[in-house]
């Protein structure tokens, strides 16, 4: 757009078409404020992107308006050309500019006796007056813009306009520049907005004066006001707590904060806008921790429907039984294959773990492992987390349906734990996986081909299952193909000791017992359950292990589990001995239990045998003689004699 009148107008009109072909250029021959209302109105209609205007009407304008301006400048050369012309004309020559007088010029004239009168004016009203000025002073051609050039001319005085056809040229350029870059500033600005519109999270950006210059709708939602009322002011003043200053002063990102605005909690991130090495502004990020906790959700889903990594190999079947070697032999041989595994054993036997071992050492090592009991959920929830659902499929459906597990372990393993409760008619659709290699969802019409390795396990009898009727004969076929039986712990004597160590080595540390005082106590539990049947298996090992580990309140004086105690804690263990065993374990737990009150009163009155008496109700000789039975039960010290029990008191006679 260009905007001018008189003289300056005529000329922009000519050279206007030259740059046709790159801006459509509108004239508006008006200046000042309606100039500024003329502009306004345009704008109003159609985006303007640059001005072109000269003198005071173009500073009017970049005053008033939020467009750019490219101003029509008057350069040296096409000054000193146009003051030749006019001085052509007539000897005394005038100068009128908006600005006032210059300096310049004045010494130059005061040098070359030019002769040349300067003038200046403020506004249209001033212009009038001035010319007066020029008949006055005897200017005979005056050098001006193009209002006082055009009323030169009316009052008689000859005129040369002070802005040359280049320099108009220039600014015509100028404000194609300045369009350009807005253009693109725009198209930048919209951009950015429609990528801010679409998060969910608060985003807000400020500039060194903390003047919000962008901020998507959903931070306007969080802070409670109109996004128009916010652009422009001053963040601190409009929420104190989230002001940005120290992160402008520091230059840094700091942590993360939860904060409270209003009655909502925010989780707020700071960070500095840096611009080819320097700060420009500050960006702030509001995340509702109610959106966060969904994604985690989601996530934690996501990870279990595509299936974390097997977290064991076959190595963790631990033991050097021949029973547990043969277990990792024929996993080994097992994971070579993919034929469907049946892994037969006990609860708490090391099923799974064998499970893991298997996919671990078989090709679909780097593909999920997908678990499921199928006792530990009902009929119906069974079928959706196996097979999934299309959307709609039954009523409460999640929208978009589910994946199934069978769907979702493809190219991986899907392991059935407990399949002997799995239900008949799920037995029917698993056998369809089995054979035909494709899943149908719960309400879909079309299979998903599937490419999966199962492995199953129970501690149920299949076969006789078979024979009573519940569990499907053809199924149980396509199940044992490959078979593995996990032994009982009872029949892995010789791996109790390492499997026992191994789980304290790994609990000890982190229950704070150092570990030759957890050696001592494995040891002592070890010797009490000698014969045990352990009818947990590896599980209950674990159990007692952790509660082992737990006594630190069942400890003797001298640091040394008290065995009366220790029976408290694992009564299973004594009740499985023989009657003769159980019954010398109980007297000897009894009689440490009675040494130890006898020690715990003897130190409570500093071993005063006569009160220590009458404390524990018995005489002198039954102190001395638990006392001497104990001296005779502990074993020599290292270089020395078993300790002496303490001689009784003697008996005072009458005299």
């Amino acid at each position: 757009m260009a905007v001018a009148r008189h003289r300056l107008g005529r000329v922009l009109a000519r050279l206007a078409p030259a740059v046709a072909a790159q801006a459509q250029v509108e004239l508006v021959a008006h200046a000042f404020d309606e100039a500024v209302d003329a502009v306004r109105a345009l704008h109003a209609r159609a985006p303007v992107d640059a001005i072109v205007a000269a003198g005071a009407s173009g500073e009017w304008l970049r005053r008033h308006l939020d467009i750019p301006v490219a101003m029509v400048e008057v350069r040296g050369f096409d000054l000193m050309r146009a003051l030749a012309a006019a001085r052509a004309i007539s000897p005394r020559v005038g100068l009128v500019s908006f600005d006032g007088p210059s300096e310049h010029l004045a010494q130059l004239d005061a040098l070359f006796g030019m002769g040349i009168a300067q003038f200046s004016y403020r506004g249209p009203g001033d212009a009038p007056a001035c010319v007066e000025a020029l008949r006055a002073a005897g200017v005979g051609a005056v050098v001006a813009p193009g209002l006082v050039s055009d009323l030169a001319e009316q009052a008689g005085i000859a005129s040369v306009l002070m802005y040359s056809d280049d320099a108009v040229r220039q600014a015509l350029e100028d404000a194609i520049h300045l369009a350009r870059l807005g253009r693109a500033d725009r198209a930048r600005h919209e951009r950015l907005n429609t990528v801010l519109s679409q998060l969910q999270d608060g985003v807000i950006a400020v500039d060194l004066h903390q003047r919000i210059e962008a901020l998507n709708p959903a931070m306007a939602e969080l802070m409670g006001v109109a996004a128009t009322e916010l652009a422009g002011r001053v963040l601190g003043d409009v929420e104190p707590v989230l002001d940005l200053g120290a992160t402008l002063h520091l230059r840094e990102a700091p942590a993360d904060e939860v904060l409270q605005i209003g009655t909502r909690t925010l989780v707020v991130r700071r960070a500095p806008i840096v611009e080819a090495g320097e700060v420009t502004g500050a960006l702030l990020v509001c995340r509702d921790p109610a959106a966060i906790q969904r994604a985690d959700r989601h996530l934690r889903a996501n990870q279990r429907q595509r299936g974390a990594p097997a977290r064991y190999r076959l190595e963790a079947f631990a033991g050097d039984s021949p029973a547990a070697r043969r277990v990792r032999e024929l996993a080994a041989q097992c994971a070579a294959s993919d034929a469907t595994v049946l892994i037969v054993g006990e609860s708490g036997t090391g099923k799974e773990l064998v499970a893991q071992g298997i996919h671990t050492a078989s090709r679909r090592a780097s593909q999920p492992f997908l678990a499921v009991n199928c006792a530990a959920l009902g009929e119906s929830l069974l079928e959706s987390e196996l097979f999934g659902y299309e959307e709609g499929a039954f009523t409460g459906a999640r929208r978009g349906g589910k994946t199934g597990l069978v769907e979702a372990a493809h190219t991986g393993t899907l392991f059935l734990d407990e399949i002997g409760d799995m239900p008949l008619a799920l037995q029917t659709r698993l056998l369809r996986v089995l054979q035909e290699r494709e899943v149908l969802r719960l309400g879909a019409t079309a299979a998903v081909p599937v490419d999966l390795r199962v492995i199953a396990a129970t501690h149920a009898d299949l076969a006789a299952q078979v024979d009573r009727g519940l569990f499907r004969r053809d199924l149980y076929y396509r199940l044992a193909v490959l078979r593995i039986g996990t032994p009982p712990l009872r029949e892995r004597g010789s791996d109790i000791a390492l499997l026992a160590a191994d789980l304290m080595a790994r609990r000890a540390a982190r229950a704070g017992v150092p570990s030759a005082q957890a050696s001592a106590w494995l040891a002592a539990l070890l010797e009490l359950a000698a014969g045990y049947a352990w009818p947990g298996n590896v599980r209950e090992l674990e159990n007692m292990v952790e509660r082992l580990l737990a006594c630190n309140g069942y400890l003797a004086p001298d640091g040394t589990l008290d065995p009366a105690r220790l029976l408290e804690v694992f009564p299973e263990c004594a009740q499985a001995r023989p009657a003769p065993v159980r019954d010398r374990l109980l007297k000897g737990a009894r009689r440490a239990a009675e040494l130890r009150r006898v020690h715990e009163v003897l130190q409570s009155v500093h071993g005063d045998q006569a009160q220590a008496c009458a404390v524990l109700g018995i005489s002198r000789a039954t102190l001395w003689r638990r006392l001497r039975d104990e001296g005779a039960a502990a074993k020599p010290a290292e270089g020395g004699m078993p300790a002496k029990a303490p001689r009784a008191a003697p008996k005072k006679t009458r005299g």
